[in-house]
């Protein structure tokens, strides 16, 4: 007969109740888990086992409503990584949906669009914080917004697909064109790209759909593969943990929840269009957008374009946010910083592959926008990745 395996003094048993399954979290958890002796039960099929009793509870309170019942009269700390159902008073470690709602807009903007829109299908917390930072963005930069939610729209009809698909294709054909289409999850983008091709609405000239989480299996298996915001849900369960590890032990539950920031862009063909009817400006904005990377300067886009560049310069004032060198510097900065937090390049190869054509170049521009060398920024963001924060509710 087998003996009972004896168990490890100091190890902390902790239910990891998602629901269904979430790698990104279940990998942050379990990273925690190994340095800080814990043991982990997670059952996708069973995920508040009968009679569970441990030291602690990690959960995702999303649509399952279910999962709640189970876990409301357990007395251990719990502690929730969505704020999805933010009504029922747990500590939460979660993305900040309100930031990432704001990086959408700024997104949007940067590309010209004056016509957008949110679209999602619950309202959920997530949901609704990622459309009221969208919204307020855009408010803050002087545009509107128009919001379609199916279940605001369609309370008692049938939720399934099928209906869903024929609602979205008629909010779709009677938005104005061209139009940023921001949505809560990846899965609804997946819908409206689908109800665009229904209704013969062309992606992205017509309509530029943006998602979040970036799962590239649902992104990039498309006919039009979707842009996503990129969100770090590993270091959410990490957070998540180190938390739940704090309670466990004693410490005081925050008062706020503790909120992880998006982190980059993935930006695909759905996106991939200017929303900029003046054709001068047009033509100067996809060439800038191709060839950032290259020695071009103003003389080269006035060149390409073949009118003055007073007259150029007159054109983006009337019909876009800013002026011609300004949106080359900007994207040339984008490049450089994204390429400084993802790669290990060094400082003069990012110059080269940013337009700037040597690193003391760079290094002095940088300085002169950032107040900091790139090496200092690179440091200071791969030191403050792993941080949180806090925000008044």
């Amino acid at each position: 007969m087998r003996s009972k395996r004896p168990k490890r003094s100091g190890y902390a048993h902790v239910l990891l109740a998602l629901g269904w399954p979430y790698q990104e979290i279940h990998h942050g958890v379990a990273r925690f888990a190994r340095d800080n002796e814990w043991h982990v039960t997670a059952d996708y099929d069973d995920p508040v086992p009968d009679g569970w009793s441990g030291d602690g509870v990690l959960t995702l309170l999303g649509a399952r409503e279910d999962l709640w019942e189970k876990l409301r009269d357990i007395k251990q700390p719990i502690v929730d990584l969505t704020e999805s159902r933010p009504q029922i008073a747990l500590p939460r470690v979660t993305v900040d949906n309100l930031a990432i709602g704001k990086k959408a807009a700024q997104f949007f903007l940067d590309r010209g669009y004056t016509n957008f829109t949110f679209m999602h299908r619950w309202e959920m917390g997530v949901s609704q914080n990622r459309r009221q930072g969208f919204v307020q963005h855009l408010k803050e930069a002087g545009f509107e917004c128009t919001v379609h939610s199916w279940q605001l729209e369609n309370p008692n009809a049938r939720h399934d697909r099928r209906s869903r698909h024929q609602w979205m294709v008629s909010r779709l054909t009677e938005l104005p064109k061209p139009v940023a289409v921001f949505t809560a999850r990846d899965t609804d983008g997946v819908e409206i790209i689908e109800a665009c091709d229904r209704a013969g609405i062309r992606v992205p000239d017509e309509v530029a759909v943006l998602s979040v989480d970036n799962q590239e299996a649902i992104c990039e298996c498309l006919r039009c593969p979707l842009s996503s915001i990129e969100v770090d849900w590993e270091l959410v369960g990490y957070k998540g943990a180190e938390l739940l590890h704090q309670l466990i032990n004693g410490g005081e539950r925050p008062e706020q929840t503790l909120y992880v920031p998006p982190s980059s862009i993935a930006d695909r063909e759905s996106t991939n269009f200017l929303a900029v009817q003046e054709p001068n400006v047009f033509a100067a904005l996809q060439f800038i957008h191709r060839h950032f990377h290259e020695p071009i300067q103003m003389c080269d886009i006035v060149h390409h374009i073949g009118i003055s560049r007073s007259s150029l310069e007159k054109a983006f004032r009337a019909h876009f946010r800013r002026a011609p060198i300004e949106e080359l510097r900007r994207i040339r900065f984008e490049s450089v910083k994204m390429l400084l937090q993802t790669t290990d390049d060094s400082v003069a190869n990012i110059a080269l592959q940013s337009g700037f054509q040597s690193d003391h170049n760079l290094c002095r521009a940088f300085k002169r926008e950032f107040m900091m060398t790139p090496s200092e920024f690179r440091n200071e963001a791969r030191s403050s990745a792993p941080e949180s924060t806090t925000r008044e509710s």
